[in-house]
């Protein structure tokens, strides 16, 4: 509102602000749940391989009350001070994912292995920040939620789950870096070689 011109605008801004927020909580919530619903249907297919088929309507109706059982545990044990860390760094795992597959992409297919970079770059200030931030919410966030008997049980299950995440991320991290040495010890094929 101190802005020149904003006053004027801030019932505006409000409203937007309220809208992105709902949009942005409502469609993560439902992708999430979504790809956790399928995750966990493929996953329940281990025990019974018909669950894991799309028809199964008891698989998909136990994958998705164990994935809306889960977000409702969140949801009622923990609040948004707890739970927006771990969001954060499980987004951004995607995010360090996504980042590992295009530069092995890159590496491989590019006509300049130094193109690499516009990918790899990224994924070092990503994964950086990710792994800190991991590391910062179990210290200094959740462990510190075990010392009270009230909270005890939350801060455990988060540091668990974050730390998860993080194991995660730093198993994309070291099989990608691993994959990328491969490719790039390989000696490169000359153009037209394989036709001769």
């Amino acid at each position: 509102s101190g802005l020149p011109g904003m006053s004027t605008l801030l019932s505006y801004w409000y409203h937007f602000a309220i809208m992105f927020e709902a949009l942005f909580v409502l469609t993560t919530i439902h992708t999430g749940t979504r790809i956790g619903r399928f995750l966990m249907q493929d996953f329940l297919g281990r025990l019974r391989p018909s669950w894991a088929e799309s028809t199964s309507r008891p698989g998909a109706v136990l994958a998705t009350a164990l994935i809306v059982g889960g977000w409702t545990a969140f949801i009622l044990t923990g609040n948004i001070q707890t739970i927006w860390p771990m969001f954060g760094v499980a987004n951004q795992l995607l995010a360090c994912t996504a980042l590992c597959v295009g530069t092995s992409i890159v590496l491989r297919e590019a006509k300049k292995r130094v193109y690499a970079l516009v990918t790899v770059l990224p994924l070092v200030f990503v994964g950086t920040t990710t792994i800190t931030a991991a590391v910062h919410s179990v210290l200094f966030l959740y462990l510190p939620l075990t010392q009270n008997k009230a909270t005890r049980t939350l801060g455990y299950v988060n540091a668990a789950l974050t730390t998860l995440l993080l194991a995660c991320l730093i198993m994309v991290l070291v099989g990608s870096i691993a994959r990328w040495v491969k490719v790039l010890r390989a000696p490169r094929a000359v153009p037209g070689e394989a036709l001769s």
